[in-house]
């Protein structure tokens, strides 16, 4: 494939894990503001913009790429652009399996910074994006288990929510900020972690959960 995009049509696609990304300059509106100024600047046609509010190890629930990719494959636009390959995916074997579809159906990848999948010299680049990409989702998994695994250790008792202790806030908050995971979700991990519930109880409650959210001002 000839790696000139000038003239290309594209169809945009932005992804976040969580809505409240958007809170640190990191939201769906800013990297649709990036696509359409690096359009503006290399001569592409951006057509549209499709969106995700999704984990990017999760590649089977972003709906909002399925549908630009099916687009592009259809015939109405000729390459994906992301801002960044991490927004397309943070899976390696799901990024290969995307460069590999791209290939074989005759459409191209790219970020806003010259990554493409058309140009063959680009695909050690790209790998390595997504490999760094996976070791930082790895990082905050672990950091997170870590986080309950010192706060259990401590021993706290834990009261009604307004009484939790702070180490185990941040990790809520972080669990659903940097991990993207629903109170359901992380009341599950708590309770894998033996973290005591608030008031005692055999289980945390996922209402709780969002209790605390709600009060750290995380959507």
């Amino acid at each position: 494939m000839n790696s000139n995009t000038e003239g290309l049509k594209v169809i945009g696609y932005v992804r976040v894990s969580t809505s409240a990304q958007g809170e640190r300059g990191h939201g769906l509106g800013a990297q649709q503001d990036e696509l359409k100024r690096y359009c503006a600047a290399n001569g592409l046609n951006l057509l549209t913009i499709c969106y995700d509010v999704v984990s990017g190890s999760q590649s089977e629930k972003m709906f909002g790429r399925a549908t630009g990719i099916a687009a592009i494959e259809s015939g109405l636009a000729d390459a994906l652009l992301v801002r960044a390959l991490d927004r397309a995916t943070r899976d390696q074997l799901d990024a290969a399996s995307l460069f590999k579809r791209a290939n074989k159906n005759g459409w191209r990848l790219l970020d806003c910074d010259k990554a493409d999948s058309g140009d063959p010299s680009q695909r050690l680049l790209a790998d390595i994006r997504i490999a760094m990409a996976a070791e930082e989702k790895r990082k905050i998994s672990e950091r997170t288990r870590d986080g309950l695994r010192r706060a259990k250790a401590q021993g706290q008792q834990l009261g009604r929510p307004s009484r939790i202790n702070s180490e185990i806030v941040e990790e809520i908050v972080a669990m659903r900020r940097e991990e993207g995971y629903s109170a359901q979700v992380i009341a599950e991990l708590l309770d894998a972690a033996r973290i005591p519930t608030p008031g005692g109880g055999a289980r945390w409650a996922h209402s709780t959960v969002r209790r605390v959210l709600a009060r750290e001002g995380v959507a």
